[in-house]
């Protein structure tokens, strides 16, 4: 024998109305995470931006594309490989050296100094400076006045090199300087503003809810 009890306590619109409350809970939780990408991204680029770079790497895209969801996500970061030096510092090695541009190596591509191997292949041949106690030079062989050698050489009087019946003295002109390794510092702290938007996450849910329950 058994017998079955059974008590009825819900109203029959209690499943509409956790429908109701499951997606004002989803909304919230979808604002929040976009208000915390948006922010995140905005001081990002800011903080990128007054060191004069990557700031328009600076990306921040949230899950899901469309619609909201219980279980939003954002990723938040910087579209470069080599960001994570400018978070970390990073000590370079040279195999055996890395050879530097000085303020005589002329501009190439992206208005950056050439290197070494850019410069003998679109400018001219480069010539080892060895001095004992101090670090090694590549130079370029020019011709110039005096009046002349007081500015950095430009690119036009380095490709025509030695310019033999050209006015001035042949002269080597450092263009590069050999060192065993650089280190980068840390300069930038992006990790941390997202950090500290992702903490501010319970912050903006309550506002979110509240402002939808205001509603």
């Amino acid at each position: 024998m058994s017998i079955r009890l059974r008590l009825e306590m819900l109203s029959p619109d209690y499943g509409k109305q956790m429908a109701a409350e499951t997606r004002k809970i989803a909304r919230a939780a979808t604002a929040s995470v976009t208000e915390a990408a948006a922010l995140s991204k905005a001081e990002g680029k800011s903080s990128l931006a007054a060191l004069g770079r990557l700031q328009h790497a600076m990306y921040a895209k949230v899950f899901p594309g469309h619609g909201d969801s219980l279980h939003p996500a954002a990723v938040i970061g910087v579209k470069v490989d080599y960001a994570s030096v400018f978070e970390e510092g990073a000590t370079i090695s040279g195999k055996p050296l890395l050879w530097l541009p000085l303020d005589n190596a002329p501009r190439g591509r992206g208005g950056k100094r050439m290197g070494p191997g850019e410069f003998t292949k679109n400018v001219g041949v480069l010539y080892s400076i060895n001095r004992p106690g101090k670090a090694p030079l590549l130079a370029a062989v020019v011709r110039e006045t005096d009046a002349r050698a007081k500015n950095a050489p430009s690119l036009r009087l380095l490709q025509r090199g030695r310019n033999p019946g050209g006015r001035g003295t042949v002269r080597l002109v450092p263009m590069f300087v050999g060192v065993p390794s650089v280190t980068d510092p840390k300069i930038t702290d992006v990790r941390k503003i997202i950090q500290r938007h992702a903490d501010e996450l319970p912050e903006l849910y309550e506002r979110n809810w509240n402002e939808l329950n205001r509603g």
